[in-house]
Order: structure tokens, then sequence, then C-alpha cells
């Protein structure tokens, strides 16, 4: 289910944008090992051949740019993908509790994206290292859908190494989901693959959006607040609260370069993820703003970003809440007005430029 205006827009914008790439920007792995006290934390990403709603005719999601690091049209270097697994997984001692977590350019169980033989390789490898008890993964709700034996395979493939998968859910709103996302899933599908998930006793971990395009700020609060309830209804152990990070050879992007679209201020940012942690002060809650502070990240005037990301690391963490949001930038008075005010002008997207100017100090 799609908005075709929407959908054609998409396609066009990200198919100009990839052909201007370098093929030798492709097939790029990355990787990181945070070590706590307690556990480690093994990070990789892997250019699979890319997200096949990304790589159809429809354009793939409006805020979504991961395709532009996947493989596309060469060839997977899966030896070397493998190689650099077992290197990393070769450095890590065995006493501690160790979570791995793949990342492709779409979904873990989508076979043209990441190829069924390749994909029990991998698991093959991680499962004989006998170092790892937790694999994180994501995929699309339609591949745990339609792709459940793949699925109930891996899981027994990978034996006690407990799994974790992301479902991007986004917005419960549909509606939201088809004129503002094109992401071509709905609230149902979501729903459908978190009791699959559930049956299989795998731990679920819902992504959830703030701002996508053409909302304005109190509708965008509005919008993720009422998606993390409904996740929460549906059975989800974790919620990941992402706020928009404009990507390359998106829609998003298209519209912020001609000053139709802001990111979302860091204000919004802490006023869900308040309201999160008083609603439910015992959720698994992750928000971590990718260039958080910066003009395509979350941000507010620039003066106060820093307080404002730790004040939500803080509250993400588990500590108490205080009031005390409003001394801290005067540009609060600001996103307050946005949020608050009933004129409908408001809604103009590239009002909220206004944080840099802090109109509103007295």
């Amino acid at each position: 289910m799609v908005n075709l205006l929407v959908a054609s827009e998409i396609a066009r914008i990200r198919r100009e944008y990839l052909e201007l790439l370098d093929p030798d920007s492709t097939g790029k792995i990355w990787h990181r090992i945070d070590e706590m006290e307690d556990n480690i934390v093994i990070t990789m990403v892997i250019p699979s051949r890319g997200c096949s709603w990304a790589l159809s005719e429809a354009g793939g999601c409006s805020v979504c740019g991961y395709v532009n690091d996947s493989s596309r049209d060469k060839e997977i270097p899966k030896q070397k993908i493998l190689r650099v697994l077992n290197e990393v997984l070769h450095q890590i001692p065995q006493k501690k509790y160790v979570e791995l977590k793949i990342f492709n350019s779409g979904s873990f169980f989508d076979n043209k994206d990441l190829p069924k033989e390749f994909r029990e390789e991998l698991l093959k490898v991680i499962t004989v290292s006998e170092k790892i008890s937790k694999l994180t993964v994501e995929c699309r709700p339609e591949f745990v859908i339609q792709n459940l034996n793949d699925i109930k395979a891996a899981c027994k493939l990978i034996k006690q190494i407990k799994m974790e998968i992301g479902l991007g859910l986004e917005s419960s709103n549909n509606s939201i989901l088809v004129n503002c996302w094109n992401k071509g899933t709905t609230l149902e599908e979501y729903t459908e693959s978190v009791k699959i998930l559930q049956s299989l006793n795998i731990r679920i971990k819902t992504y959830v959006f703030v701002k996508p395009p053409f909302l304005s700020e109190a509708e965008a609060i509005e919008d993720t607040l009422t998606t993390i309830q409904q996740a929460i209804a549906s059975g989800t152990d974790v919620v990941s609260v992402n706020p928009c990070v404009v990507q390359n050879g998106t829609l998003v992007s298209f519209l912020y370069k001609n000053d139709k679209y802001q990111p979302p201020w860091l204000w919004s940012v802490l006023e869900v993820i308040k309201k999160t942690r008083e609603n439910f002060p015992e959720l698994e809650l992750i928000c971590d703003p990718t260039a958080g502070g910066k003009p395509r990240g979350a941000h507010n005037c620039g003066k106060c970003d820093k307080e404002v990301l730790n004040r939500i690391k803080k509250i993400v963490q588990g500590e108490k809440m205080t009031e005390f949001d409003i001394n801290i930038c005067s540009c609060y008075k600001t996103w307050k007005f946005l949020v608050e005010s009933p004129v409908e002008m408001i809604r103009i997207r590239n009002l909220s430029k206004l944080r840099k100017l802090n109109p509103l100090m007295e």
C-alpha cells in the first residue's frame, strides 16, 4: 500500500543519487567492540545486496539512506565478511557475556538481500566460536511473516544463543506509514510479526521514529508517543526511539535542502523520553540520537544541545526526572510556543529554524 505520488518521487531521488556514487564506495565492512564491566558488545555492519524495498520501484522509505552503503549490483564480499567476523570473535575473551549485533543494509531474513546459504555460514561461525550469548539482527515485518521457516532454522542452528530481532514499526498510524514514510508495511503486519517472534521465544526490539516528513513538531511528538504505547501493547521487549537524521539520497534530504523540512528539536525528543519513562518506568528503552546536536540531526539552538542530550541519556538509564528544563536555555520557550500554538501557519516546516535565533528570550 503506497501513495504513488510520494513513492515515485522517492524512487526518482534515490535513483539519481545512487547513480552519482562511486562504485568503489560499496562493499565496506565496519565493526566496533565496546567492552563494559560485565559484558562486551560487538557491532558489525556488513554490505549485503541492499534493502529490497529501497531497491524496488517504490523507492523505499522516505527517511532511510542505508542502501547507499550496500553492495547493490556488486558481489557481496562474503569471504571477507566471514574472515573479519572470525578475526573479531578471536579477540574476545570467553569469560564475559557477549552480544553480537549484525546490521546489513536491509533485512537479515530477506533472501534477496542476504542469501540464505551465506546467512547460514555466518550463523555457523557465530555458533562454533562458543563466545556469543546474544545475537541481534534487524528485519522488516513482511520477511518475518514470509520467511518463518528460515527464522526457525536459524534458531535451531544457533542453539542456546538468545536472538533479538529489531522491527521497524516507526509509526502506528497507517496513514503516516503510507503518506509520510512510504514504509510499505502496516501496523497489522508489525503486530503479526511480533506474535510470530514471541511464539519462537525471540526478543523483540521495536524502532519508533521521531518526525518523518510532512508532520509538524507537535504532530510528531504525539505520533511517537502513540506508537510507543502501541508497541508495548503488542508485546515488544525493547523500544528504540530514533529521532530523524537527514540521510543523503532520501526524500527528507531533498526537502531539507529546499527548506521544507527540519529535524526534530531535542526538546521534542526529551519530551517523548520523559513521558515514556513516566508512563512505563520498567520499559527497556533506548535513545541515542544519531548526529544529535548537529544540523542534520535532532538539535536545539546549539548552546544547550549537549546538556539536553545528557539529560536524555540519564532519563533513558532510569535516573530520576526533575523539572528544570525551562531553566536550561531560553530556546525552550521558542520550542514551547511552536508545539502549543493553535495557529495553522506554525506548521510551516522551516519555521523551526527559529531555534537558532532564540526570538522569545524575554
